[in-house]
């Protein structure tokens, strides 16, 4: 029964970091037009953590400042969402990004568990 409980605990976690996301803070409109332009031309590719990366080698240095940012900007989030719904920082990250996934412009690749790329 204990087992039962806490499963249900968590399946009821998950599904309020869901419903928050839904409403969670958004990067200034600038830093989104940009990391939108780099991810549709393919320099920087989304993660299934809900993290990005610079895909390209040969991105602009200002391609890497924007992922550090954003990264940066995702994790503070991330975290607070995870301390909110006592849910690992890891499956809140993975949760936001099948968020990502529906809202990221075409072109976009998305990095995999398995480290290979699909493209949007």
């Amino acid at each position: 029964m204990a087992h039962l409980i806490r499963c249900f605990r968590r399946v009821a976690a998950v599904l309020t970091v869901a419903l928050i996301m839904l409403a969670s803070e958004t990067p200034d409109a600038w830093a989104q037009s940009k990391l939108d332009s780099y991810r549709a031309n393919g320099a920087v590719a989304e993660r299934f953590d809900g993290y990005v990366e610079v895909r390209d080698p040969g991105a602009p240095g200002d391609a890497r400042a924007l992922v550090n940012e954003v990264n940066a900007q995702r994790r503070a989030l991330y975290e607070k969402r995870a301390k909110e719904t006592n849910v690992p920082v890891a499956e809140v990250g993975k949760l936001f990004a099948t968020k990502i996934v529906e809202q990221a412009p075409k072109g976009t690749y998305f990095r995999q568990p398995s480290g290979s790329y699909v493209r949007k």
